[in-house]
């Protein structure tokens, strides 16, 4: 093994572990998006808040939730902490839905 091979092999180990988990903040984006949604959804038709938090929290565990209402749109709002372990950051993935309540 020669010194250069050495250095090269230091330089590449910390950006494969980024890219890692900058690929876990994505698949977890996706899952944020779409516990939004469903959450959203399940309000707009009528659900109450229990059944669409016990829905949400089952496709992102941990989460924080916040649901708003207006007269004629419901918005739910989703935010998942990720990463933070060892010396990698941690981000905060946040995603918002919004549905026309169903009147019916």
């Amino acid at each position: 093994m020669t010194a250069e091979f050495a250095v090269g092999l230091l330089a590449l180990v910390p950006m494969v572990l980024c890219l890692v988990a900058l690929i876990g903040v994505g698949a977890t984006q996706v899952q944020v998006v779409e516990a939004a949604r469903t959450g959203a959804r399940l309000l707009a038709r009528g659900e109450p808040d229990a059944v669409a938090r016990q829905q949400v929290s089952a496709i992102v565990p941990r989460a924080d939730l916040h649901i708003e209402r207006s007269a004629d749109v419901v918005v739910f709002e989703v935010r998942q902490r990720v990463g933070g372990r060892g010396m990698l950051p941690g981000f905060t993935v946040r995603a918002a839905a919004s549905s026309p309540a169903e009147t019916g």
